[in-house]
């Protein structure tokens, strides 16, 4: 195989991995709330339930994919922070999110804490939930800053505002859960709504979702799929 051959499949490596990434993204919500059957108070609740099985797995699976993937390389007279350094951080950070479980007694479904043994690294430690949470901010914060920062170098004018409103709904996201979890905890209010966190989680997680889709050029490669079943 040639130089130019063998870096047509290293791209299309990266294709398939920013593909991953974002049919992750928008898959979880989705399976978390179906197989458990109903709403809880946020994504990581779904630890506690049967439907801990694609929390788990998708999170490993972030993790895995983003440690994996290298991206652009540095730009050493403006960037600070490598491609590669930023999905580490974000992956690692993925990782601890599964390792350690937020606290069960959040969940407004008090019914899945009312056990004597909490699963696997599960526990009701508010102290290791608040670990879990500064985890789970990192992990969509530099996900949000890659889609307005990174994904925008590329020329295409319609993706790159693809990529900068995703950017945005992942950091309004984050900024809206923030406010949400400190009113609850200082001032023991609720100001939004019980199910708050977990629609700003899933429209968070949506927003990547896309923004590594779109970069990945899914859309490309289903146009592609559908000429091919055209009858010739």
């Amino acid at each position: 195989m040639n130089k130019e051959g063998h870096n047509q499949n290293i791209l299309l490596s990266y294709y398939r991995i920013r593909q991953l990434i974002g049919i992750l993204g928008i898959l979880l919500p989705v399976l978390v709330v179906y197989f458990y059957g109903g709403l809880l108070s946020s994504i990581s609740h779904y630890y506690y339930t049967k439907s801990a099985v694609f929390f788990i797995i998708i999170l490993s699976a972030f993790s895995l994919l983003l440690i994996s993937y290298k991206g652009y390389p540095k730009d050493k007279k403006t960037e600070i922070l490598s491609d590669n350094l930023l999905t580490h951080i974000a992956g690692i950070s993925a990782l601890m999110v599964v390792l350690i479980p937020t606290d069960c007694s959040g969940t407004v479904n008090s019914g899945i804490c009312e056990v004597c043994h909490y699963q696997l690294y599960g526990h009701n430690c508010s102290l290791l939930g608040n670990i879990h949470l500064i985890f789970a901010g990192l992990f969509l914060l530099v996900m949000g800053y890659m889609s307005i920062f990174r994904f925008t170098k590329g020329k295409h004018k319609l993706n790159n505002i693809i990529f900068i409103v995703s950017g945005i709904l992942v950091w309004a996201s984050i900024l809206t859960i923030g406010v949400e979890i400190s009113l609850k905890k200082i001032f023991a209010i609720e100001y939004f709504s019980p199910y708050m966190v977990i629609i700003m989680e899933t429209v968070a997680v949506w927003s990547f979702g896309v923004s590594w889709l779109v970069k990945g050029r899914a859309l490309r490669d289903i146009v592609r799929v559908f000429e091919k079943l055209k009858p010739k």
